[in-house]
């Protein structure tokens, strides 16, 4: 997956910086169209890249709204990392709880598994056949529903 700002859509390098660290600042939706709409008035149409890169900001705002720390994308699959404190006050949670009942309802969708990392024992989100950060947001966003 390759999320980012080509040098042939923005060829100055101090530019493209500039561009990353808006981007890394953005709270809200309203703000990130804003920013599509200007890199499209600058630059052109959105290469792929460049629209995989912002929805990986959807994605992360999604995520974190779900309680995930970390989301990893590989060989087809969507991995997100609960908190890795079990005693957080998350897990007795209406989001969670939420979360909870969606993968229950649809078990062909997403599964929850436990796994032992570096960490300790660790909660999974897991999702197969998410090869595109699009795939990946429409996969989680109906939790949120």
């Amino acid at each position: 997956m390759n999320c980012y700002f080509r040098d042939d859509y923005v060829n100055n390098i101090t530019e493209r910086l500039n561009l990353y660290t808006q981007l890394n600042n953005f709270k809200t939706e309203a703000e990130l169209e804003k920013f599509e709409i200007e890199l499209i008035d600058r630059f052109g149409e959105l290469p792929v890249p460049v629209e995989d890169l912002l929805n990986s900001v959807r994605l992360k705002w999604v995520a974190s709204k779900l309680g995930l720390e970390k989301v990893i994308m590989k060989k087809g699959k969507l991995v997100g990392y609960f908190i890795n404190d079990q005693q957080s006050g998350f897990y007795q949670s209406t989001p969670f709880t939420k979360l909870l009942q969606y993968v229950q309802k649809n078990p062909n969708l997403g599964k929850m598994k436990e796994k032992q990392t570096g960490k300790g024992l660790r909660l999974l989100l897991t999702f197969e056949h998410i090869k595109t950060v699009k795939q990946a947001l429409k996969a989680l966003e109906p939790i949120l529903a």
